[in-house]
Order: C-alpha cells, then structure tokens, then sequence
C-alpha cells in the first residue's frame, strides 16, 4: 500500500527496508525523534514547571501530527509485544524522554521548585505514564477531551511535584 501510494513497486522499499516491521520501525523511529526534539526546544523556551508542563503538551496528540505518532506508536507496540528486540529497542527510545523529564526535575529541585524528597525517575515514569494513559485515551476516542481537560489533567500532575517545597 505504501508503495502504491508512492507511485513505486514494493521492490524500491524492499530496498530499504527487509520487511514490514523494519519500515514500522523506521517510520515509527523518525516521528520518535521529532517529538523529542519538539519536546526539548518547548522546553527551553519557559522556566520552572512550565518547562515540565510544555513536554508534556508538546508530546500529547493535540495536533494532527501527534496524533497520527501515537497511532504509528500504538501500531508499533502491538507488533512489539512479544518481540523481545522490538520490545528492547522501544525501552531504549522512552528511556530518552524519561532521561529528559528526570534531568529537569532533578534541575528544579535544585532550585527550589519542586519537591527535594521525590524521585526524579519515578516522577518522570508517573509523568510519561499520565502521558500515556491519555494519549491513547485521545486517540482511541477523538474529542472525548477538551484542551482545557488535558491541561488540567497536566496541571494537576504538576501540582504534585510543586506542592511543599
């Protein structure tokens, strides 16, 4: 199909690509990348917490780029299950994001902005799991959230971290 959408034989994919996973992987991969980078340059745009909460939307499907990711993402995952070197592979990409939020997190306790007695991994593994949890919520289910939900669902999150410091 995607040879045929792009005027091709599958033999100009089957170049680049062994089969269909190899390609899932790839594309998947490539949008995996972006987010990150999307994510990182969101983030430097703002300070304390709002860094934090700037991921966080930026890695949420809120756009129609972000939504066709997390579907390529959940496509991908389904394919992973089972699979211990895709599953491996896929470990290693949200080790980056997860490296990202902790880092910041570690930064902001540092400077009095969130709490000195959290775990900075454990609280990015909670953030990426809200992440997640409601990225598929908006994927499986268009429009079940409105914008003003999904932040205040981040804000809430954020409110954890922040409060007693």
């Amino acid at each position: 199909d995607i040879a045929r959408e792009l005027g091709n034989t599958t033999g100009v994919l089957r170049h680049y690509f062994s089969d269909k996973t190899d390609l899932l992987l790839y594309a998947k991969n490539r949008l995996f990348d972006r987010s990150y980078v999307r994510a990182k340059e969101a983030a430097e745009r703002c300070s304390g917490l709002e860094k934090i909460r700037a991921i966080m939307l930026e890695l949420l499907p809120t756009r129609s780029e972000n939504v066709d990711a997390y579907r390529l993402l959940m496509m991908f995952n389904g394919s992973a299950i089972g699979d211990q070197h895709l599953m491996k592979l896929q470990a290693k990409r949200n080790a980056t994001h997860a490296e990202l939020i902790a880092k910041l997190i570690e930064t902001l306790q540092q400077e009095g902005v969130v709490k000195k007695n959290l775990k900075p991994r454990l609280e990015a593994a909670a953030i990426l799991a809200l992440i997640d949890g409601l990225a598929d919520q908006m994927v499986m289910r268009p429009n079940s959230w409105s914008k003003a939900e999904v932040e205040s669902l981040v804000d809430r999150q954020l409110g954890f971290l922040a409060k007693a410091c």
